[in-house]
């Protein structure tokens, strides 16, 4: 690895230096996660709806909350560093193309009904390739940024994913499992990280005049 490579490994991990992203990202995670589990146990369709809004509301609303916090905590500490991002290559184009419409020919058969539904055979597999997606995702982070914690998102989400494939649980129950489990990984990561970065530096550096 060169040391333009290394210079950009170490700005894009300063953004999970503080534990901040993972800390606020897992509480909302969660809290979209309990509603689904509770649906899926109860029988009451408005958690579902309920667990909608909240990822709609609280996932947006957490990257501003990470932003203010990070102002507050890191770049008052450590300083604020930018990477500017490179556009989106082609292929990576193509495979979000084809993820979405996966996603979409997956909820076109839901609707059917029938035994193609969320908590039947679509379902199920849906959950399957989002959890081994998911579990891809995290490992690659990890071994890219070098920061092993990420790794434990990755063994979290291939264990409660397969958890869920023995347990023949369906796409809402699944995935409400799934996200609870992952936030609340994040919330103990991410809150171990942020006090250990906090003692590591804990007066923000004075400015000359």
């Amino acid at each position: 690895m060169n040391e333009i490579a290394r210079t950009q490994q170490r700005t894009r991990g300063y953004w999970y230096c503080d534990g901040i992203a993972e800390l606020v990202g897992g509480i909302a995670m969660a809290l979209v996660g309990f509603p689904m589990i509770a649906s899926a146990r109860t029988g009451i369709d408005m958690l579902s709806t309920v667990a909608l809004m909240l990822m709609i509301l609280l996932f947006p609303a957490s990257a501003h909350v990470v932003r203010l916090l990070k102002d507050r905590i890191t770049h008052a500490r450590t300083g604020y560093v930018k990477y500017p991002r490179h556009t989106m290559s082609k292929g990576r184009k193509l495979l979000l193309f084809a993820l979405f419409l996966c996603t979409t020919l997956a909820m076109l058969l839901a609707l059917w009904g029938g035994e193609y539904t969320l908590d039947g055979i679509v379902g199920k597999a849906f959950l399957m390739g989002a959890g081994v997606g998911m579990t891809v995702a995290f490992a690659v982070r990890a071994a890219k940024l070098r920061i092993p914690r990420l790794y434990a998102n990755a063994v979290v989400v291939a264990a409660v994913t397969a958890a869920s494939g023995f347990a023949g649980f369906g796409f809402v129950e699944g995935m409400g499992l799934l996200l609870a489990v992952l936030g609340a990984t994040s919330v103990i990561t991410g809150g171990v990280t942020l006090i250990n970065y906090v003692r590591r530096h804990p007066k923000a550096p004075v400015e000359s005049s």
